[in-house]
């Protein structure tokens, strides 16, 4: 009896193919007996997937299948890409394609075949991708470094499993996922990504140019404030255009925002997105109509949910497959007691306060409690829920940011609150942002699969990437991300300063060492040197921040210039990142062009120091050499023929900030000696009306306190250009001098007594 049952075991395995045999596909100088079939009616990126298994088993075995159409007989042995009219037969039941939707596939050993089933849009693709990413050892790291080994034999062992991605939409928003065929090869699709048709395109596009802060293009104050400032934010009792939002329980809003809209999408009708959504700034309305709503549902959402479903509905009568996304961010982050968005209202929820070295539901950060509870409100209560997730640090993105810890737990917390799409935003300017391509490669894996172990990606990338360098690299990685234990006091946080002492500075010196010893290990493998090179960036930069001041010297009035000699360390660093970035070519540091502007001429001034000045007790410094908070907003730098060169920096009157300054770390002068610095400015007057004109000073930052300053009401300023005499004091490095418009009470509903300011130039004079 037990010989028959051993038989009849047998013989189930012989009539079922010998499915548990492994399949050699390909073997090194060998013409391969598998034939590549696909359907005839098989859509872009099936066929692009036939063409890249093609591809990818060549150059892994020197064998090149052939592919043909399911129109023929099937060959003896078969790769089957795609739902082909052999498939339903081979896998043995029922093949539903629609059960694995867009993106999802099965991979199937059957008899001698192997089936890689997926549907039209993007899953066959994938499917192959996995093949030869866990059989063949194929690895696609960034755009320019992949790893595709020489294998003697291509060997496929018994499978049959299926995969769908955890979140509907998965983007990586950085720069070099952008790329698409990096971000296809690993799993990722999104807006942003050059995902073409062969790549399955783009079913989370966001149309018409209405990605985010959507208020202003679609009711613009430009147009219609003059007529109907009735159209937006009340603030303290005065409607606003400045830094307003809309006031959202206004009939003619609803009415223009959803015209406008409604055109934007008969132009683009093939998107799935459109953003009806908040400016980046706060300003919300507080008339009693939009008050009256915000209260009862204890949070300002409650105007944005109630209007934007109105807007849905109208769209949902002719658009019936478009979703209307908004933000849930920073004022409107608190879900809405009572409303509930639309079945085709996606909210997107942000996560700009947090912290993030630690996942956000671990860490002590007031602001983490906060979004957890909101979360789980919006989980609650939308159909899809969307987030707007932040994985760098803006204010630097070259800078050191150890999040990487972080970011499994995070994408888990954000599946299991029921999100479906999940935007990663990281460095999207250029390449070689901090870890910049291991954060965008470990989260395009674990936005498809949440629980894939983080200790073999993290080997497997540090290897594939770095090579014979990856323990000095590795050693660094743990380091680094070793602080920040405290996140209740000492979080992490998307604009950190890199000078923060976080990080100590005896870590950089060491660190220092490891990418020198990482780069001397690599140096015969360009490939893997180039990757240790642009990895070292964060750790030269840091080093230079938190090096003393050196070469940003604007203003030159010392009796010593050899004292603002730029020191050979100072140099030294620069010239190293200098190199770097030439060899990188897009190199971006921060998110604001200012300062990366700024800091570029920072770190040329530091590499190439221009000859030192002569000796000098006074100096001009022209507008150009003072900063501007806010340009744009808060003032410019404007053509003014009544300026002595033609220049001015002109400060609006819809503020009283202290707008421009010029920092002491930018001025050569003899410690310990007196010194008076004076301003050219002339006040633009309000007609008839009496009120302060400007205010300035000189501010000490490190003790906190003033060290003489000026105030000037209109009735005592010089009709055009005069002289002003604003402090005499010894300065310090922490000093800074600042202007800004007269004050006036906003409260009480005052406006301003001037139209502008416009400062020409300082004098800085040594007293003695």
């Amino acid at each position: 009896m037990k010989i028959r049952l051993l038989i009849l075991s047998c013989g189930i395995l012989m009539s079922a193919g010998c499915a548990h045999q492994n399949l050699t596909l390909a073997t090194r100088g060998q013409t391969t007996a598998y034939t590549v079939i696909q359907s005839v009616n098989a859509s872009a990126s099936q066929k692009y997937a036939a063409e890249e298994l093609q591809t990818y088993m060549e150059k892994l075995t020197g064998t090149k299948p052939q592919i043909v159409t399911d129109d023929t007989p099937l060959p003896k042995q078969a790769i089957l890409i795609g739902e082909t009219r052999y498939t339903a037969k081979l896998i043995g039941d029922k093949a539903n394609v629609a059960d694995l939707g867009d993106d999802g596939f099965r991979l199937k050993t059957a008899g001698p075949h192997l089936v890689i089933l997926g549907g039209p849009v993007r899953g066959t693709l994938y499917g192959v991708y996995e093949i030869l990413e866990r059989f063949g050892g194929c690895r696609w790291y960034s755009s320019w470094h992949s790893v595709i080994p020489k294998l003697d034999t291509l060997i496929i062992p018994y499978i049959d499993e299926t995969q769908k991605p955890a979140f509907a939409m998965r983007e990586p928003f950085w720069f070099d996922f952008f790329d698409g065929d990096l971000a296809a090869r690993n799993k990722a699709n999104g807006n942003a990504m050059r995902l073409t048709d062969k790549h399955g395109g783009k079913n989370f596009r966001f149309g018409g140019g209405l990605f985010c802060h959507t208020f202003n293009p679609l009711c613009p104050p430009e147009e219609f404030f003059e007529s109907h400032p009735e159209y937006f934010s009340e603030i303290n009792g005065k409607r606003s255009k400045e830094h307003s939002q809309l006031c959202l329980t206004n009939p003619d809003v609803l009415k223009i925002v959803t015209s406008n809209l409604l055109v934007r999408i008969r132009k683009d009708p093939t998107a799935k997105l459109f953003s009806v959504s908040q400016n980046d700034w706060h300003g919300f309305c507080t008339c009693p109509a939009c008050k009256a709503i915000d209260d009862r549902e204890e949070s300002h959402a409650g105007t944005l949910i109630t209007f934007v479903n109105q807007v849905a509905e109208a769209v949902e009568k002719e658009f019936s497959n478009v979703w209307i996304e908004t933000l849930a961010y920073q004022y409107t982050r608190k879900p809405p007691k009572t409303v509930r968005p639309r079945h085709n209202v996606v909210p997107r929820l942000c996560t700009i306060e947090c912290d993030f070295s630690k996942p956000l539901d671990q860490s002590a950060f007031e602001q983490n409690h906060k979004f957890v509870d909101e979360i789980r409100g919006w989980s609650s209560i939308a159909t899809q829920l969307f987030i707007w997730d932040y994985t760098t640090n803006f204010r630097t993105y070259i800078g050191p940011f150890p999040n990487v810890l972080a970011l499994q737990g995070n994408v888990r917390f954000f599946r299991d609150n029921h999100v479906v799409g999940l935007f990663e935003q990281g460095a999207y300017q250029g390449r070689h942002g901090d870890f910049a391509e291991l954060k965008a490669w470990l989260l395009a894996k674990w936005l498809w699969n949440p629980e894939l172990p983080a200790e073999p990606l993290l080997k497997d990338f540090f290897e594939g990437y770095y090579g014979e360098a990856a323990p000095m690299v590795r050693q660094y990685f743990d380091e680094v991300h070793s602080f920040h234990t405290n996140t209740a006091t000492n979080p992490l946080r998307i604009f950190d300063d890199t000078k923060k002492p976080d990080i100590p500075d005896d870590f950089y010196v060491r660190a220092m060492d490891l990418w020198k010893k990482a780069e001397e290990a690599v140096k015969d493998s360009p490939a893997h040197f180039y990757n240790v090179r642009m990895g070292a960036i964060p750790v030269l930069f840091a080093s230079m921040e938190r090096l003393p001041p050196f070469g940003e010297i604007k203003v030159w009035v010392t009796k010593d210039p050899q004292r603002y000699g730029v020191p050979e360390q100072h140099r030294n660093i620069a010239s190293a990142l200098q190199e770097r970035f030439k060899e990188a070519k897009n190199i971006r540091i921060s998110e604001s062009t200012e300062r990366h502007e700024q800091i570029l001429e920072r770190i040329k001034a530091l590499a190439n120091p221009s000859p030192l000045p002569s000796p000098q007790s006074s100096a001009i410094a022209e507008d150009s050499a003072l900063n501007l908070g806010q340009r744009g907003t808060w003032g410019d730098t404007v053509k003014d023929p009544l300026a002595e060169d033609g220049s001015a920096m002109k400060l609006f009157n819809t503020h009283y900030e202290w707008c421009t300054t010029l920092p002491f770390s930018r001025v050569a002068f003899d410690p310990g000696v007196k010194y008076r610095l004076s301003m050219r400015v002339r006040v633009e007057k309000e007609t008839g009306k009496d009120g302060k004109a400007f205010w300035a000073g000189v501010y000490d930052s490190k003790n906190k306190k003033g060290c003489g300053n000026i105030e000037r009401n209109t009735s005592a300023v010089e009709k055009g250009y005069a002289w002003y005499n604003v402090a005499e004091w010894v300065p310090e490095r922490d000093h800074y001098f600042w202007i800004g418009p007269g004050h006036f009470d906003k409260k009480k509903g005052e406006t301003s007594a001037i139209k502008a300011v416009y400062i020409d130039k300082l004098k800085i004079e040594r007293l003695d």
